[in-house]
């Protein structure tokens, strides 16, 4: 449900809060009634929405993956208020006394129980080395395998569930680029994909973690910081696909842009020529009713239109006597 629910919030909420945002800007730029305010279907309104929408798409990314860093659970090394970096087992077991008295059900009944069972799991696990390990590199899901004895089978049951995830990453790629979807910056998603790939084959491989991930989120365990570049890697996905096309064009969205500008052209020439038939209808409506005025009128309005014929064919007289000039001289 929350995936669909993120998947919508790009969808939906980006377009509404342009609209919103462009309407509320026009309304403090541009007085009421005022010429100069861009006409909705305009190329301008068009260009001003497409910088408002790629700074929200922007805007939104960010927040999503702020969102996704804050609502990441505690981990066991946050349950005993650990150190994952520097802890010592005496600092474990003095830790998960002192909460476990706190916590303890005789003191607050099921809620305390419930937080007793995680205390005590977190200290059975991190008690642990190898255990701890598969921890730190695949999360607690990986804990659940009854036949993993040793750290090789740990590391070879998480490197299956990774291989699934980017297996079926690939596929809807894939499936996107047959269907004719997502075509901006295709042939990068499939590499910045394998290079997560690899990436996370060094994170969960490596015995240290890796330091400019470990600067970047110093509080993060290693399958913590996977999970968060996974997120990161959809939601970026998700915004290059909306934010390309507009940063650069196709040939086919420019001359699907050419031609709304050449309808929308059309639709100025139209309206203009539709005002200037009502100004000259205007204009002659005095002269209705008086015949001798409509007679006078007609005859000035032959002579112009045979001196307008004359000035015509005296040009054209003048240019075919040039060229037989030009002719008879070379």
């Amino acid at each position: 449900m929350d995936s669909l629910t993120g998947l919508a919030g790009w969808y939906i909420l980006p377009g509404f809060a342009t609209n919103v945002i462009q309407s509320i800007w026009y309304s403090i730029k541009y007085p009421v009634n005022s010429g100069a305010k861009p006409v909705k279907g305009s190329p301008r309104y068009h260009r001003h929405f497409n910088m408002i929408y790629c700074f929200v798409i922007l805007g939104y990314l960010v927040y999503t993956i702020a969102e996704v860093d804050r609502a990441t659970p505690k981990n066991f090394y946050d349950e005993l208020d650990l150190d994952f970096h520097s802890f010592s087992q005496r600092q474990l077991k003095t830790n998960f006394r002192k909460i476990s008295l706190l916590v303890h059900p005789d003191k607050f009944g099921q809620l305390g129980a419930e937080t007793f069972v995680r205390i005590r799991a977190a200290h059975d696990i991190l008690s642990d080395p190898v255990a701890r390990t598969a921890y730190d590199r695949f999360g607690p899901s990986i804990l659940e395998c009854q036949t993993c004895r040793t750290t090789k089978d740990f590391v070879s049951r998480g490197l299956s569930s990774t291989l699934t995830f980017y297996l079926s990453s690939g596929a809807v790629l894939v499936l996107m680029s047959v269907f004719g979807k997502a075509q901006f910056g295709r042939y990068w998603r499939f590499i910045v994909l394998f290079g997560m790939a690899a990436l996370e084959l060094a994170m969960v491989t490596r015995f240290e973690p890796i330091t400019i991930l470990s600067w970047i989120m110093p509080h993060r365990v290693t399958f913590e910081q996977i999970a968060i570049l996974h997120q990161v890697f959809i939601s970026t996905f998700i915004a290059i696909n909306q934010i390309g096309p507009i940063v650069a064009p196709s040939k086919e969205h420019e001359k699907g842009s050419v031609n709304g500008l050449v309808n929308y052209l059309e639709s100025l020439i139209t309206i203009s020529n539709t005002e200037s038939i009502g100004q000259l209808q205007n204009a002659f409506d005095v002269f209705r009713g008086d015949e001798g005025q409509m007679t006078h009128l007609r005859n000035q309005m032959n002579m112009m239109a045979l001196d307008s014929q004359l000035a015509q064919d005296q040009l054209l007289n003048e240019a075919r006597t040039n060229v037989q000039r030009r002719m008879a001289r070379t």
